[in-house]
């Protein structure tokens, strides 16, 4: 299966501030991913690899955050970290370490939403 590109790599390296989504790390020299919040195979050609649909983590698929992750599926599902295969990534809200409640873009950018824009969406 194909790889995000360099430059999706940088903007969602950039957009997470090279620190953990959940716990708030710096990845600098610990092992770390970029995990889909889409499984790979739910999402679409288009969304697999976008930004809206990658997000830092600490650890592997089994190990830190990114175990934690795949370990709780649905309290991960609660705060946007881990999606079904009929969510549209751009959509459904995330809680960041960094900035609290976004939506992702495929830009690589995040907008902070207000809870009760939070509790409309869901």
């Amino acid at each position: 299966m194909s790889n995000p590109s360099r430059k999706t790599c940088l903007l969602v390296d950039q957009r997470d501030d090279t620190s953990c989504v959940r716990c708030g790390r710096w990845l600098q020299g610990i092992p770390a991913s970029r995990h889909h919040r889409k499984r790979r195979s739910q999402a679409s050609r288009v969304e697999v690899h976008a930004p809206s649909n990658l997000i830092l983590l600490c650890g592997t698929g089994t190990t830190g955050c990114h175990g934690w992750v795949h370990a709780h599926p649905e309290q991960a599902r609660e705060h946007g970290w881990l999606l079904r295969g009929t969510d549209d990534p751009t959509a459904v809200p995330m809680l960041h370490s960094l900035y609290g409640w976004v939506l992702l873009d495929d830009q690589g950018r995040v907008h902070i939403i207000e809870e009760t824009e939070r509790k409309a969406l869901i």
